[in-house]
């Protein structure tokens, strides 16, 4: 399958492969791939069914495996031998997987506000939505946000917690920033891109791979050989508590940087000290 890449930089600089998350990389890309193109070479692809790559054909899978395999043949073709790896959210979950199967194809990690455990992330979220909810006058949603958060069993795609979460609407929405009003720049910055309301819906066949954000890469972290770096928003909801004290607990190569003025998107709310904390990172890690 054709992907759509944007690439930022010299062709003979080192080399940085974007991953993003559910919904593209669009913002991301708007945000750092000119800046941290000055110093890097960046490579940005819309994964398969996401956004510019184009609609999934009819029973095309989307998971873990394919989403990797699709980078390894990418790097092959751009003949890269050795390139650094980004992931935001969702993507910094398929980074600790990258990381690990393919190690002499990865020269170092970042990792900006990445969702390890959607178990663990869950738990963290729930009780904040139950709250939320309480106050819009829904006592059912806000019992079922709790019950989840309680259950003794870990808890999987099937839950469907995301309904929860987007049950909320623009108070889900404003939870991703430090600032709730900069989400209408965000918003603005989205809206210049010129794509359609259906091309933005293509990242929806994603879902698909919830069942493997499920399975937990929290034990998985010690096993990558490369340095790597963890970016966190202190009002970020999706990388949690209990994801930071693993990272820093059992990642000996491991650094964490924290935004003060960020929620899930450091790389707008932050720009210009996100850019500076990821180009030394990388630079010092050639």
């Amino acid at each position: 399958m054709k992907l759509f890449v944007a690439e930022y930089g010299a062709a003979d600089a080192p080399p940085l492969l974007f991953i993003h998350g559910h919904g593209g990389g669009y913002h991301w890309q708007r945000c750092q791939g000119e800046v941290l193109g000055r110093s890097l070479r960046v490579i940005a692809p819309d994964q398969r069914g996401v956004l510019r790559s184009g609609p999934l054909p009819p029973g095309e899978p989307v998971n873990l495996d394919v989403l990797l395999a699709d980078f390894e043949e990418l790097r092959e073709q751009l003949g890269i031998e050795r390139w650094a790896i980004l992931g935001h959210s969702a993507g910094g979950n398929y980074a600790v997987e990258y990381a690990i199967r393919y190690p002499d194809a990865v020269s170092a990690v970042v990792f900006d506000c990445p969702c390890w455990d959607f178990d663990a992330n869950d738990r963290h979220r729930l009780p904040i939505f139950a709250r939320l909810y309480d106050d819009l006058g829904d006592p059912e949603r806000a019992a079922r946000c709790r019950d989840l958060a309680a259950v003794d069993r870990r808890l999987t795609a099937d839950d469907k917690t995301y309904e929860l979460a987007f049950g909320l609407g623009d108070r889900f929405q404003d939870l991703s920033f430090h600032d709730p009003s900069s989400r209408a720049d965000f918003l603005r910055l989205g809206e210049a891109a010129g794509l359609t309301d259906e091309m933005w819906a293509y990242g929806n066949s994603h879902l698909s791979t919830l069942a493997d954000l499920y399975d937990s890469k929290l034990d998985r972290l010690r096993l990558m050989p490369q340095p790597s770096l963890l970016i966190e928003g202190v009002d970020d909801l999706a990388t949690d508590p209990v994801s930071v004290r693993t990272y820093r607990d059992t990642v000996p190569d491991g650094r964490v940087v924290t935004f003060e003025r960020s929620g899930h998107f450091p790389h707008f709310e932050e720009p210009e000290r996100y850019a500076d904390t990821v180009r030394s990172f990388l630079l010092r890690s050639e």
